[in-house]
């Protein structure tokens, strides 16, 4: 396990059998989703979701292909930060077969598509993974991430893709290595597990991420990235009480044995800055100023920040959702085992908190 680095911009050789460059991303109530061709030629919308690792299709919408087949697997899936403003969790209960699936005008075969018979809302029509591959299950070996299958069968080296996530409401999936004229200043480089998400690895606590509120540490974090969460979510008790050092309203909810927290203030005033930083650099990585803010009452005056406490998380796992992706180019290296970021070239005439 090696301490982050920050390196120069550099540029690598890639080739993209068929895949394009890009796929074309949208912001819809806190989730960004692409369009997916699954099973009986049907197209859903579904949410890009790089903490984890399957296609899950909504339940009722999924229709099996001519030439799907059943499989023995079943899985009973629990999601944070189901809604947009965070709070709401699901539990679905999947069955899996093997089916078509197509992005970007290229198609797997037989390739494991999660079926939702029975649970929560999801939002759009269900879930993309596109987290390192599952542990511990024979079944969904190397093949059974999207990426990875485009890398196994030779549509994609190296085996990397990039979340680059404007300002504006729009986005993309890119393939292959990230793209420098896309970025300015320098590439944050951060060693990751090889498997389940794209947790970030340490040797020490000092080594580790530090969370910083106004320009000040406020604890050592082990962070997940996932673009699947519309906010940043965090132990209760280390969220009540940043929520509370900040001045803001602590309100908590309890559903179905989980309590989850949520600070809410005056619009008029300015929002706390949240951000994080990566050592040995010290440089803060702040969430966006418009991004910062989930939700606004009908008046515009009460504001809810996009930093949720929940029960289900433990001190000091953190995961920093889509709201700190927005204005930056965050490349998954799967070959390598590393995540990196970016701030978006035309970021420079946008304002970050």
């Amino acid at each position: 396990m090696l301490a982050a680095a920050v390196l120069a911009l550099s540029s690598a050789a890639a080739f993209v059998n068929g895949l394009p460059n890009t796929v074309p991303l949208q912001l819809d109530k806190g989730f960004w989703r692409g369009n997916f061709t699954v099973g009986s030629n049907q197209t859903f919308s579904l949410t890009i979701d790089s903490g984890s690792f399957a296609i899950l299709v909504k339940e009722g919408l999924y229709k099996p292909s001519a030439t799907s087949q059943p499989t023995n697997l079943s899985e009973f899936i629990q999601f944070n930060g189901a809604s947009q403003d965070g709070i709401a969790p699901a539990a679905e209960t999947v069955f899996f077969v093997r089916d078509d699936i197509e992005l970007g005008g290229v198609t797997v075969h037989d390739f494991l598509v999660g079926n939702i018979t029975q649970g929560d809302d999801l939002p759009g029509d269900g879930v993309a993974g596109f987290s390192p591959p599952a542990s511990e299950n024979d079944d969904f070996s190397s093949g059974q991430g999207l990426v990875e299958t485009f890398c196994a069968e030779g549509k994609l080296s190296p085996c990397e893709f990039g979340i680059v996530l404007e300002k504006d409401g729009n986005g993309s999936v890119t393939f292959g290595p990230l793209e420098k004229s896309k970025i300015t200043g320098n590439i944050t480089v951060l060693p990751a597990m090889t498997n389940d998400s794209w947790q970030i690895l340490n040797s020490t606590e000092a080594d580790s991420t530090i969370l910083v509120v106004d320009g000040k540490p406020f604890s050592h974090i082990i962070p997940t990235f996932d673009s699947g969460s519309p906010n940043v979510i965090g132990p209760l008790d280390q969220v009540r009480d940043l929520l509370k050092s900040v001045g803001y309203n602590v309100t908590e909810q309890t559903n179905d044995y989980v309590t989850v927290a949520l600070g809410t203030y005056d619009c008029a005033r300015k929002p706390a800055r949240v951000g994080f930083s990566f050592p040995p650099s010290n440089e803060v990585h702040y969430i966006d100023l418009e991004a910062n803010v989930l939700n606004r009452t009908a008046d515009g005056r009460i504001c809810t920040a996009n930093i949720l406490g929940t029960s289900t998380v433990d001190a000091p796992f953190w995961s920093i959702g889509q709201t700190w992706f927005q204005g930056r180019y965050v490349q998954h290296d799967l070959d390598n085992h590393t995540l990196s970021f970016a701030d978006l070239a035309w970021d420079t005439r946008w304002t970050i908190i």
